[in-house]
């Protein structure tokens, strides 16, 4: 268990900061072969755009462990203590339809769809880049799930109550 819990928490990043790396790589390559060469390389920009999509699903869930995402809760902070209780339960309903209807389901479905279509240039299946929209989605709903988790166990100790 302790092996699948440290691949999981150093899967996203290393995905991320390698697609990254890749797509700041490949773009400057690009630049200057097409620039200073005057001879583009035609399979760079297919190879980026694929790097961008991982990117950004995966380094999503990167950011979700680290509860990075911006939370606007200006008005809901004002809320009674009971009030603020059920929106976050709303929220947290959301952000689960969110993630396993939306990334992990539908994006099942588009891997599914574009399975049997490649890139333009060098061929790539469209399956091995849209796979990283349910795979973010996946990681994303643990990193949540454990969140959220831990954020009502460290009230509950508090003596806050959890939600």
């Amino acid at each position: 268990m302790k092996k699948i819990k440290g691949f999981l928490n150093v899967f996203d990043d290393i995905m991320a900061t390698m697609s990254l790396l890749g797509v700041i790589f490949l773009t400057i390559a690009n630049v200057i072969s097409r620039y200073i060469f005057n001879h583009p390389l035609q399979w760079a920009e297919e190879v980026a755009l694929a790097l961008f999509i991982w990117l950004i699903f995966i380094g999503v869930s990167s950011t979700m462990k680290r509860k990075g995402h911006i939370e606007v809760d200006f008005f809901v902070k004002k809320f009674s203590p009971r009030m603020y209780s059920l929106s976050k339960i709303v929220r947290a309903i959301a952000i689960y339809y969110a993630l396993i209807y939306v990334f992990i389901y539908l994006g099942f479905e588009l891997t599914a769809q574009t399975a049997g279509k490649a890139t333009s240039v060098i061929g790539i299946n469209y399956k091995y880049i849209d796979i990283a929209i349910p795979l973010g989605g996946v990681l994303m709903t643990i990193f949540f799930t454990k969140n959220l988790i831990i954020d009502n166990l460290s009230k509950v100790k508090k003596g806050q109550g959890g939600v």
